[in-house]
């Protein structure tokens, strides 16, 4: 098995199955992260404060066979770097909500489009825009702009769009399978 990574807006981490002991650090450490009953079962998005992805570290290190590694995010850009604004819009042709900086694409959200659905399967931020807010800006883009609609409900299989919208539920109401009492 190869070394799969899995993407948190902090922290990524990597892991390979062919040196894991099975001693579950990980799972009595950080039970939000590593989570054995869910696919995937490691999900770095739950580590999305500076204090939680210093704690992922934490557990990661306790890994006696290190199948777990953290990989770091490069530094934010500096203060000085030219604009910051995103610019955000809906590209259907290409099914996904891409981001833009200085007309660069900076990152994107692809979707797919059903009767009733739009299905957030990946997100991705070029690394030279990472820490701007360019995933936020495609995050709330995308779901303000269903909301605008009110003709889809937004299915987040992407653990990036699902993550953003666990820490803003006041879009647990177009999101497809949230429960009503958490969508009041």
């Amino acid at each position: 098995m190869a070394r799969k990574v899995y993407y948190g807006p902090l922290v990524d981490v990597s892991f390979d199955g062919d040196v894991c002991r099975h001693a579950a650090e990980c799972v009595r450490g950080m039970p939000e992260v590593f989570n054995t009953s869910k696919r995937p079962w490691i999900d770095p998005v739950n580590a999305d404060t500076a204090e939680r992805a210093d704690y992922l570290r934490e557990v990661i290190g306790r890994c006696p066979s290190g199948a777990l590694v953290v990989e770091e995010h490069p530094a934010p850009a500096p203060a000085s770097t030219p604009s910051c604004e995103v610019s955000v819009i809906d590209a259907p042709e290409a099914s996904r909500f891409e981001a833009r900086i200085d007309g660069v694409l900076a990152g994107f959200a692809e979707y797919q489009l059903t009767d009733q659905l739009v299905v957030f399967t990946h997100t991705e931020v070029d690394p030279a825009f990472e820490g701007r807010g360019v995933g936020s800006a495609i995050a709330r883009y995308a779901l303000d702009k269903l909301r605008s609609e009110g003709t889809h409900k937004a299915l987040p299989l992407c653990p990036f769009i699902k993550g953003w919208i666990e820490r803003h539920p006041d879009y647990l109401d177009i999101t497809y399978g949230a429960r009503p009492a958490q969508a009041q």
